[in-house]
């Protein structure tokens, strides 16, 4: 089907009456304030046999009536249009498609302009009050771009799309082509499946840490525990570019450095040029590291991937506020840099937004060459248990790292002592390990029931996502911890979940799908935390959600999740995020039939095993 927008094309009654007998499925659209010509081209299309006419709201009562009148007796639909500027609540939403119906309107087609999460979502609600397939209903925005896919999948007789090459009517509104792609069944989950027991890869978060660590500290560092990730042999690649030898034997890497001073000659006396794969976090520790050890040169900082989109502003701001010479893509990868920074003993930085920054420039003040302690006061701090996971990893070189403060307001004071080789060993990765917990815990709780579900994972660590442990044994999880390995018993049903997640903002995917099978609403606050991420993984987790049948609501910065809503197959769409495919995944597992995925790959930012593990 196509529609034809007679106002832009500028086609006479003659030519839209001989357009529209073409056959095929066709929409003429005249948005003019002339009525004459308007009545014009609705005439003719109606005369030609269109398939609808589409009059908008502000034509006027009398026009739609004497013109829907007229469509009807020739078998052309009508459609009535209201676009809004903005998003209206949904009560008036909902008496604007009645009122639609009431002129006669076969179809009600509402378009608003979203700014956020939880306007797409008032809009997509009509589906829940009136007759899908009277009903086109979508969010006009980048906000809202999910909202026309999710149309079709609630059952709207057609959503809009842009052909190959051609501009957008509309911000938000992809091509035929994407939007085709993002309906097509993806990969297949039937085959998953709980195994009795589990164990999650090395920490990401800690293993490059202790990279970075083991490259500045000067001789051989071993690290045991070691499991490949995309992230985890990003770093390594950046070590071996800065002068490191890196082997491997099992789950044990061997780092031999000639230390940061070594790194430093190389950097100021050539153009150096270091790839960081797809890792935020890798980027924003090494900003702040290279700007510190060198002098003057050219470090040119490039990534790959969903990071090309993902922006670095922060830390860019931290080394330039200081004396660096830095250039940017807009704050985005690819960096240059050309002269360093010069951190005084006294630092002040804002962490309203990230704490990876942090991190970094906690790992470069040891690097400096002076007496006295760094002094670093962190405003307005979000994910404090990652800097003291960074101050973690630091003590085990031998650094000494005194943190205080509170009221998002941290006092951070740094010995001038740099990194020393030495022995160390990874804890596996919560993050990870959450989404098997959650797993079993939903099992458990009356879906998979079994004597019991192992998990072989760490506990005591510094990580901040181990407190998912914690969550679902509030949940109701009957969760037996033993030495080395956690057990999960069968249980009653899950209850519903209340938790601010501003400082671990990865479990959100996962605390999310087990709400869906607990009892209760579940409430999770810290949304504004998923933005910056692979994806926006608010918009990629809302549109997974709503797809599968899932009763939800976005207000501001939090989640509201109605368990127990019944759920249903779909294609679901990543978005290239990791962690949106791990969480769908598990949820798929007490779902039939199940949904597809578009993209299996993606874990191997992160999980390189994932699937594997679930067979």
């Amino acid at each position: 089907m196509a529609e034809l927008r007679c106002d832009l094309m500028k086609l006479s009654p003659s030519e839209v009456e001989e357009l529209a007998g073409k056959g095929g499925r066709i929409i003429v659209t005249c948005r003019t304030n002339d009525t004459a010509h308007a009545e014009a081209i609705y005439t003719a299309a109606v005369r030609g046999g269109a398939w609808a006419i589409d009059l908008d709201i502000t034509m006027g009562e009398e026009f739609i009536t004497s013109l829907g009148a007229l469509a009807h007796t020739s078998g052309t639909k009508l459609i009535i249009s209201h676009h809004y500027p903005t998003t209206p609540t949904l009560e008036e939403l909902r008496g604007e498609v009645t009122h639609i119906y009431s002129l006669g309107g076969d179809i009600a087609k509402v378009a608003t302009t979203a700014h956020t999460a939880e306007e797409a979502l008032a809009v997509h609600a009509l589906y829940r009050h009136h007759p899908a397939e009277r009903l086109v209903a979508f969010a006009m925005g980048n906000e809202g771009a999910f909202t026309r896919r999710l149309s079709l999948l609630a059952g709207a007789p057609y959503t809009y799309t842009a052909p190959e090459n051609a501009t957008p009517t509309a911000v938000g509104q992809p091509t035929t082509r994407q939007l085709q792609s993002s309906l097509a069944e993806g990969c297949s989950l039937a085959e998953l499946s709980l195994p009795a027991t589990a164990t999650p890869p090395a920490s990401k978060s800690a293993a490059q840490r202790a990279i970075l660590s083991a490259l500045l500290a000067e001789g051989c560092t071993t690290l045991r525990g070691y499991t490949p990730s995309g992230d985890g042999e990003a770093a390594i690649d950046v070590a071996r570019t800065l002068g490191a030898e890196v082997t491997r034997r099992g789950k044990t890497l061997t780092i031999n450095s000639k230390g940061a001073k070594a790194i430093a000659q190389q950097l100021n006396n050539c153009s150096t040029t270091i790839c960081v794969g797809e890792s935020a976090l890798l980027t924003r520790l090494l900003i702040p590291i290279v700007a510190t050890i060198m002098e003057e040169g050219e470090v040119v900082i490039e990534g790959c991937g969903t990071l090309l989109g993902r922006s670095m502003a922060d830390a860019v701001e931290l080394i330039v506020s200081h004396g660096a010479e830095c250039k940017s893509n807009g704050g985005r990868l690819p960096l240059r840099i050309t002269r360093g920074a010069r951190f005084g003993a006294n630092i002040e930085v804002d962490g309203s937004h990230s704490s990876q920054h942090i991190s970094g420039l906690m790992m470069a003040l040891p690097l400096i060459d002076r007496d006295e302690m760094s002094h670093l006061v962190v405003h307005g701090a979000v994910s404090t248990p990652y800097i003291n996971l960074t101050a973690s990893i630091m003590e085990q070189f031998e650094g000494i790292v005194t943190i205080g403060g509170d009221s998002g307001t941290l006092n951070i004071d740094i010995e001038p002592e740099p990194p020393m080789a030495g022995n160390i060993t990874l804890e596996h990765d919560w993050s990870s390990a959450a989404y098997l917990a959650a797993a079993y815990a939903i099992a458990q709780s009356g879906y998979a029931v079994a004597e019991r579900y192992t998990l072989r994972c760490d506990i005591g660590t510094q990580q901040p996502d181990e407190v998912a442990l914690v969550l679902l044994a509030y949940a109701g999880a009957n969760i037996d911890i033993k030495r080395g390995h956690i057990d999960f018993l069968p249980s009653s049903t899950l209850s519903a979940i209340a938790y601010d997640a501003t400082n671990t903002p990865d479990l959100i995917p996962t605390l999310a799908v087990v709400a869906l099978f607990a009892r209760g609403e579940s409430v999770i606050g810290g949304l504004h935390r998923l933005v910056g991420k692979e994806s926006n993984r608010v918009v990629s987790l809302v549109e997974n959600l709503v797809a599968i049948g899932a009763d939800i609501t976005v207000e501001g910065n939090t989640l509201r999740i109605r368990g127990g809503a019944p759920l249903h197959a779909a294609p679901l769409t990543t978005h290239g995020d990791h962690r949106i495919a791990m969480a769908f995944a598990v949820a798929s597992l007490f779902m039939e039939p199940r949904p597809t995925l578009d993209n299996r790959e993606c874990v191997a930012k992160s999980f390189p095993t994932f699937f594997d593990t679930l067979k």
